[in-house]
């Protein structure tokens, strides 16, 4: 029935009633049942039972519910994070904000949501950030483009070829400094900082090595190649995580970028370190052949359909269409081959920098180093919600904070720094179809992005040079001290 049928119709029943009013013998043309039946629902319309009255009262508030809902989710897309998920491929924001109106007013939320950094609730929205009232989305709107003059400065940043690390390095080199990347995937990584609009700015400072943290003795000759051919190390960013285990197929798409002849000719100079170190030591495992190795079942299957060819995700990775990962495992599903890994690249290979890499931090005399130990919330001990998923990773990070609780200290008497950071909650690890599912029924979206926890692992080294006071042997969360 559409919309005209039913005003005739219901027209045509007013005129009918009215006649009734004014004859009710009209009503006698009808058997007694009929009767009854048309005198009960014209009640009903007039004076509605209570069920009804309720059932209505409910279907006009779950409307107006969803229509305040719309226009909440219409006002949080406009935000700049929800914006930057919109793109085929996310690029690097530049160096400095973009300029703002200063009269733009901030809309209004139909309902309140509680703030991803201070916990209480607002309307107000902050123009970038969707989770965040707007202090909060001040504050971290700043950290994101903060920097310090680096220059002259030499930094590692381990696992730096997409994400989080990548937009470190990118951070370290425009404020000067020398950057030392360490990724499995060296051309991969070398090609896309030569994509950057600023390549030409700071590409004399970057050198790229290939290195599988996975693999100890490639971790300790990496070391022993720094100190013989750097005369200085003043940062050292262990930021590479295994969270989730990939497949070999998972990784296969790369494997044939990873050919020197393949590169652009201006990318070719980030590896001339990493070629050194390679005929120095040919009998060291290549990183990028290491992920192709089976340890698992799962590295030895060939399914296309869960790692189709040519479909990437917002940081250029290869899509995971498995329907379980590693995230969702307990304690007893998780292989032993995967509990070695974690705890070989989150906990192991940092221990094993941090401690072969002393003496070349000690060789110069300024005592504002700094070591970050990229942290999770996951490795907090007295934390409330924690689930009974992914042990194997709560663990590593454990390791890691203990890591610093313990040698913080020490450092510190040679001017270094240590400090465990979190990065804050840059991506949902769930598979594919289940984090799909749960911003289609939900809404749900990370609070934060990779540029966001890029500012937070850099931040103890920029605050401690714009303001002269070095934190250490801090668990930092959100730019703050947190329990460990």
């Amino acid at each position: 029935m559409n919309g005209d049928d039913t005003a005739g119709r219901l027209e045509a029943c007013r005129e009918t009633l009215e006649a009734i009013a004014a004859d009710r013998t009209l009503l006698d043309a009808l058997p007694e049942t009929s009767r009854r039946a048309l005198l009960e629902a014209a009640g009903r319309v007039t004076h509605p039972i209570k069920a009804e009255l309720r059932a209505a009262a409910k279907k006009r508030h779950r409307a107006k519910k969803r229509e305040k809902r719309a226009r909440d989710e219409a006002i949080l897309s406009s935000t700049g994070i929800r914006k930057g998920r919109t793109a085929t491929m996310y690029e690097t924001p530049p160096a400095l904000p973009p300029t703002l109106p200063e009269s733009v007013e901030a809309p209004q939320l139909g309902e309140e949501r509680k703030c991803y950094i201070c916990k209480t609730r607002f309307r107000e929205t902050h123009r970038f950030y969707d989770s965040m009232c707007v202090p909060c989305g001040e504050l971290n709107y700043e950290r994101r483009f903060q920097s310090a003059d680096l220059s002259g400065r030499v930094a590692i940043v381990t696992g730096a070829r997409v994400k989080i690390g990548y937009q470190a390095a990118i951070k370290l080199l425009r404020a000067g400094a020398e950057v030392i990347v360490t990724t499995r995937f060296a051309h991969d990584a070398a090609a896309r900082y030569a994509r950057e609009e600023d390549f030409e700015d700071w590409r004399g400072r970057l050198s790229i090595y290939g290195l599988d943290l996975r693999h100890t003795p490639s971790v300790e000759r990496f070391c022993a190649h720094v100190r013989e051919t750097r005369d200085r190390l003043d940062f050292l960013l262990n930021n590479a995580c295994q969270t989730v285990r990939r497949p070999a197929g998972f990784y296969r798409h790369l494997l044939e970028g990873e050919q020197t002849a393949q590169l652009p000719a201006e990318a070719r100079s980030l590896l001339e370190g990493h070629e050194a170190l390679v005929r120095e030591e040919a009998t060291l495992p290549d990183a990028a052949a290491l992920a192709q190795v089976a340890l698992l079942p799962e590295d030895v299957g060939r399914d296309l359909r869960l790692f189709p060819a040519g479909q990437l995700d917002l940081d250029g990775q290869q899509v995971d269409l498995r329907g379980r990962n590693s995230w969702r495992l307990a304690l007893d599903e998780v292989s032993t081959v995967e509990l070695l890994e974690v705890q070989l690249v989150n906990a192991i290979a940092p221990y094993v920098l941090n401690g072969r890499l002393r003496a070349l931090m000690q060789q110069t005399p300024e005592r504002d180093k700094h070591i970050v130990n990229v942290s999770a919330m996951e490795g907090q001990f007295y934390r409330r919600f924690k689930t009974d998923r992914h042990p194997h990773t709560n663990m590593a990070k454990a390791a890691l904070n203990m890591m610093t609780r313990t040698s913080a200290a020490d450092y510190l008497a040679d001017g270094i720094h240590m400090n465990s950071v979190d990065t804050g909650w840059i991506t949902d690890e769930d598979p594919a179809a289940i984090a799909a599912a749960k911003t289609e029924v939900h809404g749900f979206h990370p609070p934060l992005d990779i540029v966001d926890g890029a500012a937070r692992i850099v931040d103890p080294i920029f605050q401690g040079f714009l303001t002269g006071e070095h934190a250490y042997g801090l668990f930092l969360k959100d730019y703050q001290p947190v329990p460990w």
